[in-house]
C-alpha cells in the first residue's frame, strides 16, 4: 500500500451542475498531482453526482461522497475536512477556477513558513458584467496573524476568501467550522486560525473568482449575514484583548456607532437598488434594537409582519458589547 498523499484538496459543491466540470478540470490539472480530491456534495437536486462519478472513475484521486441530506455551510465542509488525509488540507468552492501552479505555490508557502496555519493569496474577481477587479494585499510570504483580526475589525469584512490551504495540526488545535456563524463560518475560522499564529501569503492571483447565482440568498444584503457578521465581531474582540489591547479597547470603544453605520449602509443600498423586499424586512428587524436611533427608524418604517422566518429578537443581544 502506497503512502497517503501529503494533501487533501476539500472541493465542497452544491447544485452547480453547469460550472462543476471547470473547477474539476483545473483542480486535476495542478503541476502538483500528488493529493487526494474529496468531493463533498451537499445532496445536490441536480446532475452534480453523475458529473462526479464519471470523473471519479477516470481518476483514482479523486474521492466523491454525497450527503443523505443537506448539510449546508458549515457542514458539508467540516463532513470533507473529517474525511481528509493529508498533512495539508486545501478547502475550495464549485465554480471557481485555479490557477495549474495552486496547489504546489500553496504547499511551498507552508513548506517555507512553518509557523503558519494557513495560507491565502491574490484573488481576481469577475463580475456579472464581465469585469475583473485583482484583490491584492501589501504582503509577501509570511503575515502576522494579528492583520487579518484588524482588517475584519476595521471592515466588518475578511481579507482571506473561504480558499485556502491550512496544516491539518491547525484544525486540530482549533476546532472545526463554526455552525452559529453559517454560510459565513469560514471567516470565523480564519480568525481563529490567525489567533497567536503567523499566516503564509501568496501574492499572486492564483484564484479567479465567480460571483454568486442571482438568486443566491447571499447574493444581496442578508440581514442574518449582518448578525453573523456582528456576533463574530464581539466574539473576537473578546479574543484578541489579549494579543492588541489597545486596538480593542479603541474597536470597542467605536462599535455602537459603526454598527448603526454598518446597518445604515446597507439599508441605503436595498433602497437605492430598489430591494424593498430586504428593506422591509430591515426596517421590520430594527424595531427590537438595542440602538434608540435604529429602533426609532423601525417604528417609523417598519412592520412585524415582514420579518423573516430565521429572525428572533435575542438575535441583537449576540451583537451587543456589554
Amino acid at each position: 500500500m502506497g503512502s497517503l498523499p501529503p494533501v487533501s484538496i476539500c472541493l465542497t459543491t452544491y447544485n452547480r451542475a453547469p460550472v462543476l466540470p471547470g473547477t474539476i478540470g483545473s483542480l486535476l490539472a495542478q503541476s502538483f498531482s500528488d493529493f487526494e480530491l474529496i468531493i463533498q456534495d451537499d445532496c445536490s437536486p441536480d446532475e452534480t453526482e453523475a458529473i462526479c462519478r464519471k470523473y471519479q472513475e477516470r481518476d483514482h484521486r479523486i474521492k466523491y461522497f454525497r450527503n443523505h441530506e443537506n448539510l449546508r455551510m458549515p457542514g458539508n465542509l467540516n463532513a470533507a475536512i473529517r474525511r481528509a488525509t493529508g498533512k495539508y488540507i486545501a478547502n475550495v468552492h464549485d465554480g471557481d477556477s485555479y490557477r495549474p501552479d495552486l496547489i504546489e505555490k500553496w504547499k511551498r508557502a507552508l513548506d517555507e513558513v512553518p509557523e503558519a496555519a494557513f495560507v491565502f493569496n491574490d484573488y481576481e474577481w469577475i463580475s456579472k458584467d464581465g469585469k475583473r477587479t485583482l484583490h491584492r494585499l501589501k504582503e509577501n510570504g509570511r503575515m502576522d496573524g494579528k492583520k487579518v483580526a484588524l482588517h475584519f475589525f476595521n471592515t466588518f469584512s475578511s481579507c482571506v476568501w473561504g480558499t485556502v490551504m491550512a496544516r491539518r495540526n491547525a484544525y486540530e488545535g482549533k476546532g472545526l467550522f463554526n455552525p452559529s456563524y453559517g454560510f459565513i463560518s469560514d471567516v470565523d475560522m480564519w480568525l481563529r486560525l490567525a489567533h497567536g499564529n503567523d499566516v503564509a501569503y501568496v501574492p499572486e492571483p492564483l484564484i479567479i473568482l465567480t460571483p454568486r447565482e442571482t438568486n443566491h440568498p447571499f447574493a444581496f444584503v442578508n440581514w442574518r449575514h449582518h448578525f453573523w457578521t456582528l456576533g463574530m465581531y464581539v466574539d473576537h474582540l473578546k479574543r484578541y484583548e489579549s494579543i492588541i489591547p489597545m486596538e480593542v479597547a479603541r474597536f470597542t470603544k467605536e462599535y455602537p456607532s459603526r454598527r448603526r453605520s454598518f446597518f445604515l449602509r446597507d439599508m441605503a443600498i436595498c433602497i437605492k437598488h430598489s430591494r424593498w423586499d430586504r428593506a422591509r424586512e430591515g426596517f421590520a428587524i430594527l424595531r427590537d434594537a438595542d440602538d434608540i436611533f435604529l429602533k426609532s427608524l423601525g417604528h417609523c418604517f417598519g412592520n412585524h409582519s415582514y420579518l423573516p422566518d430565521w429572525y428572533d429578537p435575542s438575535s441583537w443581544s449576540t451583537c451587543s458589547v456589554r
